[in-house]
């Protein structure tokens, strides 16, 4: 055992790092103390519990001894004199020596079988009559049969009221036989004469034991007087078996109860004041939370080391990270003190932030020269693409019917892809296309390219919506198509592009006609044109009879937000 255990303790001191050392002794000293300690209090607390319940039991079960032995000479003592007088003894004499010379002994009354009733009682006021129906009384009660009295008299004990008094009387009967004549006896007892009975010596200042009726009246008290029965606990809550149990008694203190059976009619109660249960619970709360004390020591001192010796070096390499986002110097300064395994996670975090700058230099290089190029793209593809139209424009002048018209047309498309990327190159960087400028664009260029005499092009309503130029493109195409091929009729009207900010970041586009005319069936172009968009059509907008749609604008682009004044009712007309 002690080979391994200097083998353990030779591994944690081969530890390198503060950390794992201080874990490694915090675990292997105050975990096995605090459940060590943990146990020895619960065991504690268990015995010491059962030795105060063992010592109020006995202490309850002495009374109800004391009883019982008490019970036994006062009948045996009753039992003699009944005998005596049956045998012919004075009654006088056997009253003064048997009840005039005892202390509480009240009044006797032996009635025998066939002869006169025998009455001793020096008590005014219990007379023959009261005690004879008191007799009859307890004649007809169940009777206690002492283990100690090996006869054939049947007997009990009782607490009664006479003569406006509560009294102890002791009741016994012997059947007659040839040989030997019966009797029934009364034997009336002044409660004081259980003060020896109730007499335990010194003990608990504040414990009290009575004897009480079934009605939990109190016959004898111990420790309080017996007109006092505050201590007891509530009407209706004394059990009439053997049982201990905690309760608030009537003055309202919590106080530990016992309750023994003595008789069919009484029992013996004990109150206990729970000081002892107290300091039980007290020495074990002590040592149940001497381990987390130790514990939480342990902690502290862990957590100061810890900090001196780790948190402070680790809170250097954060404080580096965040300045190197702010000034771009993200090196941690090496110190004489650090641990060796600290001073590693140093070294490879300079490390790596000296090549984590020197690629980022890199790919910004790279990133610049990228964006400049991607620009100069742009700015020649949106230059070429006004020659296109341009030269198509220029074009179409020596044709004419449908073979201007198809000039036209493609010169409106070619046009949606110029505005498009000058509307996204307007600020020298690409960004999102604004929808309403592009939108009023180009329908200036439908009702001036496409519209015939006595036809007309208006752009009606408000957005601060933005798309990106990829789908600023289709937009620009649908809204060509779909228009060509309403105008296409030659008949005279005014087409109109309602535009509208839906809910939930949708944008939303319509066609109508100042005059009842044929939707046009939607060609394959516009099918993929609104399936590239991913758009759908919608019923969310009022002027939409020749085709509405809608789009989700969130996410895929920009929102404006700027404040332009005017009626959004107010068009942009083009006609030819």
């Amino acid at each position: 055992m002690t080979a391994r255990f200097r083998h353990v303790f030779n591994k944690i001191l081969a530890f390198d790092t503060v950390q794992a050392k201080l874990l490694t002794f915090f675990l292997m000293v105050a975990i096995p103390v605090g459940a060590i300690t943990s146990i020895i209090a619960v065991v504690t607390y268990r015995d010491d519990v059962k030795t105060i319940e063992t010592s109020q039991a006995q202490t309850v079960g002495n009374f109800v001894v004391r009883m019982n032995i008490w019970y036994v000479g006062v009948l045996r003592g009753l039992m003699i004199s009944a005998a005596e007088v049956t045998a012919g003894a004075s009654c006088d004499a056997v009253g003064k020596a048997n009840v005039g010379q005892l202390d509480g002994y009240q009044a006797l009354l032996i009635q025998g079988d066939g002869g006169p009733a025998c009455l001793f009682s020096g008590v005014s006021g219990l007379d023959q009559a009261a005690l004879a129906a008191e007799l009859e009384a307890q004649a007809g009660k169940p009777v206690i049969q002492p283990r100690a009295v090996l006869s054939p008299v049947t007997s009990r004990y009782d607490s009664v009221v006479l003569a406006g008094e509560r009294r102890l009387v002791v009741y016994a009967r012997r059947e007659g036989k040839p040989d030997a004549p019966g009797w029934r006896a009364l034997l009336v007892v002044a409660p004081q004469a259980l003060d020896r009975v109730f007499n335990l010596g010194e003990g608990d200042r504040d414990f009290v034991a009575a004897l009480i009726t079934l009605h939990e009246d109190i016959v004898f008290a111990r420790g309080r007087p017996a007109v006092d029965n505050s201590w007891l606990p509530g009407k209706g809550t004394i059990p009439g078996t053997r049982q201990r149990w905690v309760a608030v008694s009537d003055a309202g203190q919590t106080r530990i109860y016992y309750a023994m059976p003595a008789a069919p009619d009484l029992y013996i109660i004990a109150s206990f004041r729970d000081i002892h249960l107290r300091a039980a619970r007290s020495q074990f709360l002590f040592l149940l939370l001497a381990p987390l004390a130790a514990l939480l020591l342990l902690l502290v001192v862990f957590a100061r080391v810890m900090k001196r010796h780790l948190v402070q070096w680790l809170k250097g390499i954060e404080a580096a990270s965040r300045a190197r986002r702010h000034s771009g110097w993200g090196r941690v300064p090496l110190s004489a003190q650090m641990p060796s395994d600290i001073r590693n996670v140093v070294v490879a975090f300079n490390d790596m932030v000296e090549e984590q700058e020197a690629r980022e230099h890199r790919l910004q290089t790279a990133l610049a020269a990228n964006h400049a190029l991607t620009r100069e793209l742009h700015h020649r593809v949106k230059n070429n693409l006004q020659v296109v139209q341009s030269y198509i424009g220029l074009s179409k002048n020596a044709y004419a019917g449908d073979a201007r018209m198809a000039l036209s047309e493609a010169e409106c498309r070619v046009h949606v892809l110029s505005a498009a990327y000058r509307g996204a190159l307007s600020e020298g960087e690409m960004h999102p296309v604004a929808v309403e400028p592009f939108l009023r664009d180009v329908t200036l260029v439908i009702g001036r390219l496409l519209c015939r005499p006595g036809q007309a092009m208006i752009l009606r309503g408000r957005t601060d919506m933005a798309l990106p130029v990829d789908r600023a493109i289709p937009l620009g195409l649908l809204v060509v198509d779909h228009a060509s091929a309403i105008l296409h009729a030659g008949l005279a009207l005014a087409l109109t592009l309602e535009i509208a900010d839906l809910d939930g970041g949708r944008f939303g586009f319509g066609f109508s006609a100042d005059r009842p005319v044929e939707a046009p069936r939607p060609s394959r172009i516009l099918l993929g044109l609104v399936q590239q968009l991913d758009a759908a059509e919608t019923k969310d907008l009022a002027a939409g009879n020749l085709g509405a749609w809608e789009l989700v604008v969130a996410g895929g682009g920009e929102k404006q937000v700027q404040d332009r004044g005017g009626d959004p009712n107010v068009g942009v007309s083009a006609g030819g």
